[in-house]
């Protein structure tokens, strides 16, 4: 099954490219104020198309987070040109038809009453904004089973390859990076730049001695509150890097080491995560060592739907670390 979702994947990662060479990327805004782009509608569109040509894949349910209906729109003939000329260069087919494009959405869009126990859970484009402005982004893919992740990609098409070592700033790849993880079986990253070369198990940095925390944190404040974990660093009193980027590529800096820390404190009451935003992300973390658990000291539920509705905030990162942020927020 690995190799359909890798496929996928892939796939997406060449369309989101070619997007993003394009002069111009159109945008749809979406009920909720929020942009969707051409790559966010052609990503989601291959990674039904490629799960739908594997047998070990077929007929799997996927919860996807955009829908076909904002692209069907007659004022949205331009964007939904971009994206079938995006889809058309993934598969290296001359041109693709706006049906089967938009076929393929709304069969990655499955209702949330209709998912059964076993699903795929996608954000095509995890981090738009990013993506716009040129920064980092993340094509998140998991299998669920019975609200368990076990199997899961995460495509960060501008992430450099394996470690940024002491880098202080992120750069924008050129080739970007593809972790995935399968439970209890560890979690690796493929050297894009030498596609015939064996992928790397990765280990997150845990124990890690150093009295610089090296923290991966949204650029967007409205994700994070970041003025509330800035007074939890001061508490604990160790000096803080904070490498600052888009989507749930900040899982995969935890993953390989490049981060200690991935702290997501909630910027309002009654908030709930979608569970398209860390499946992912959360299992390459935690098959790498890295430790996972809300502000409560739970374990993440993705038994609960769409949304991580018994979780509030999400910590990811180093065992030790962990410990001493709750024992902060405790106090």
């Amino acid at each position: 099954m690995m190799p359909a979702l890798l496929l996928a994947s892939t796939r997406a990662m060449r369309a989101t490219r070619f997007i993003a060479a394009q002069a111009i990327s159109r945008t749809v805004t979406k009920s909720d104020t929020s942009p969707v782009t051409a790559a966010d509608f052609a990503s989601q569109a291959l990674i039904a198309i490629t799960l739908a040509e594997d047998d070990a894949t077929r007929g799997i349910s996927i919860l996807g987070e955009e829908d076909a209906q904002a692209l069907a729109e007659p004022a949205q003939q331009g964007v939904c040109a971009e994206v079938c000329a995006a889809v058309a260069f993934a598969l290296d087919r001359p041109s693709v038809a706006a049906d089967e494009v938009l076929d393929a959405i709304a069969h990655a869009h499955t209702p949330e009453s209709a998912l059964g126990t076993r699903f795929f859970a996608l954000d095509p484009v995890d981090g738009t904004k990013g993506f716009l402005r040129g920064g980092q982004y993340a094509i998140a893919l998991a299998l669920l089973e019975d609200g368990i992740p076990t199997l899961a990609t995460l495509a960060c098409p501008n992430l450099p390859p394996f470690t940024i070592g002491q880098q202080h700033e992120l750069r924008v790849d050129a080739v970007g990076t593809l972790a995935f993880a399968q439970r209890a079986n560890g979690a690796y990253e493929l050297d894009l730049r030498n596609p015939s070369a064996d992928a790397r198990e990765i280990h997150a940095a845990c124990g890690s001695s150093t009295n610089e925390i090296r923290v991966a944190s949204s650029i967007e404040s409205a994700h994070s509150a970041h003025d509330e974990s800035l007074r939890i660093f001061a508490e604990l009193g160790c000096a803080t890097r904070h490498l600052r980027l888009d989507s749930q590529s900040k899982y995969a800096l935890v993953a390989r080491g490049d981060a200690d820390l991935y702290l997501r404190l909630p910027t309002r009451a009654g908030y709930s995560e979608c569970i398209w935003d860390h499946a992912a992300g959360a299992l390459i973390a935690q098959e790498a060592g890295a430790r996972i658990c809300d502000l409560n000291r739970n374990a993440l539920d993705f038994s609960t739907g769409a949304r991580l509705t018994n979780n509030h905030g999400i910590l990811c990162g180093d065992e030790d670390l962990i410990t001493r942020i709750l024992d902060v927020l405790r106090r």
